[in-house]
């Protein structure tokens, strides 16, 4: 069976591919230490229109044969905890392909309601803002992740060396918190997920802004 192939292009941006189609979601204009960002892609998906997640010319759309396995649903949230009166909306996006379903929750940046978190049940993987400051923080997202159970969170949008703003935190709060399942720093910049995949939190390494 085809796994989906989740490679991180750097800060929050991911490259989803299944069956010979993918999809770019969130590419950024300026991130500090983040080279320019420049990939393709058959589509392109943005969770909100800040220039950190929503510079769509960063990637050049090509034509991939046959029709997208790709369903898209969508969540709608606020980048912060007060209904959106601080930084605006924020969505959060499930791509599902061959029976896998992949989230990507944006800059999604308080804690979600019961009926919201039920239609994010059954996650094969979520990819999950951790730094704080713009976005919910690890402890947040440790309680989020907590509620929704997906069988793999990878976390996104923190700093790490010279990458990322300097008013975000690192991932290590939000490891910490996830030890009650196993916990992978992997040396690639991708990873494939398929059903029934064992429960971890997996820390990516960025290696470039093009793909």
């Amino acid at each position: 069976m085809d796994k989906v192939k989740l490679t991180w292009l750097g800060h929050s941006c991911f490259k989803i591919e299944f069956g010979g189609h993918s999809a770019v979601i969130d590419p950024y204009k300026e991130v500090p230490g983040y080279p320019h960002l420049s990939c393709s892609a058959g589509a392109v998906y943005t969770s909100h229109d800040h220039d950190d997640h929503g510079y769509t010319q960063a990637v050049t759309l090509i034509k991939e044969e046959g029709e997208s396995p790709f369903k898209i649903t969508t969540v709608n949230c606020f980048h912060d905890g007060e209904q959106g009166a601080l930084r605006g909306k924020n969505m959060i996006t499930i791509f599902e392909a061959g029976g896998i379903k992949a989230a990507h929750f944006g800059d999604i940046g308080h804690l979600l309601s019961d009926d919201k978190i039920e239609k994010l049940k059954g996650l094969n993987a979520a990819m999950i803002p951790v730094g704080g400051y713009y976005t919910i923080d690890g402890a947040q997202a440790h309680d989020l992740m907590k509620a929704i159970d997906p069988e793999v969170t990878i976390p996104m949008h923190y700093r790490m060396g010279k990458y990322g703003f300097d008013v975000i935190s690192g991932p290590e709060e939000f490891l910490d918190l996830m030890s009650d399942r196993k916990i992978v720093k992997s040396e690639s910049d991708h990873i494939e997920i398929g059903t029934s995949e064992e429960k971890r939190a997996v820390l990516l390494t960025f290696k470039g802004a093009g793909k």
